[in-house]
């Protein structure tokens, strides 16, 4: 990376598609971040190459790239050159003339100093338990998003209330002991069920068998009892259920189809979400 002269960005830098116009571009990385750039990019840049530790993509993004001539899936990158060329595992290289990395995120707290009681260790914040409180400093300090793979803002809304909870003293947590008991217990599990350590706080997952709970909401569920929020409701579980189910077959067009959803999106217009703000007479 140090010698390759051109350009080079990630993710969280970009912007727009605008300025790749004509180019040759490299996005490193097929999740969610990669494949929606790489679709802005094609309406512009004279060609995208997208790359991955698979070649195992969906079957949404299959689809994309045999629709488009501009659109190229490759393996990893191998080597980058100093003349702009980039050489995949499997012997191909192009020339390009931007890489744009959809690699993801890390935890990093500069600011934080616990003398050692919390520490991110590859990726893996800890020890927290239930993600969100460090036993030997729970309830002053406490952590708000670090759960990820999940439809996150309802997990990170009762994160919110539970905290507030303990801080009034409304709510108790469990002993130093209990606590560190149970993240030893849920690292465990972890490492049974063969789970790299920087994948500790994904709790949704890939959709590989028909009943996974590939959104997280029995986890948000267990977590919304915690503080006493009622479980989310069924129309809302099943119409993000369906969006990602359906991103992973019709990635193009996903966002605005909703035609096997109109029965759960009226039901979801009669709740008070939508009818206080008098949308029950909307065209929707």
């Amino acid at each position: 990376m140090d010698k390759w002269n051109r350009k080079q960005m990630h993710s969280h830098i970009y912007r727009s598609p605008e300025p790749f116009c004509n180019e040759i571009v490299v996005v490193v990385g097929t999740s969610a971040s990669g494949q929606d750039i790489s679709l802005e990019l094609l309406k512009v840049a004279k060609e995208v190459h997208i790359c991955s530790r698979s070649l195992n993509v969906t079957e949404g993004l299959s689809k994309v790239i045999s629709k488009h001539e501009n659109f190229h899936l490759h393996p990893q990158i191998d080597t980058l050159h100093e003349d702009g060329k980039v050489t995949f595992v499997d012997g191909s290289s192009i020339s390009a003339d931007t890489i744009l990395y959809c690699t993801g995120y890390s935890y990093v707290f500069p600011f934080l100093d616990t003398q050692g009681k919390v520490v991110v260790d590859d990726d893996r914040v800890g020890p927290l338990y239930e993600h969100t409180f460090p036993p030997s400093l729970a309830p002053s300090l406490s952590f708000i998003g670090i759960p990820r793979k999940i439809i996150g803002f309802p997990v990170f809304e009762s994160q919110a209330i539970w905290i507030a909870q303990a801080l009034s003293g409304r709510k108790v947590l469990p002993s130093w002991e209990e606590m560190m008991k149970s993240i030893e217990e849920f690292y465990h599990s972890r490492d049974v069920a063969g789970i790299p350590k920087h994948c500790t706080h994904e709790i949704g997952g890939h959709k590989t068998h028909e009943n996974d709970d590939i959104t997280g909401f029995e986890y948000c569920d267990k977590y919304g009892e915690r503080v006493g929020f009622p479980p989310l409701e069924e129309w809302r579980k099943e119409l993000c259920t369906s969006a990602v189910i359906n991103a992973y077959i019709n990635l193009e067009t996903y966002r605005g189809c909703w035609d096997n959803d109109n029965e759960k999106i009226q039901e979801a217009l009669q709740s008070p979400h939508f009818t206080q703000f008098g949308l029950q007479d909307s065209s929707l």
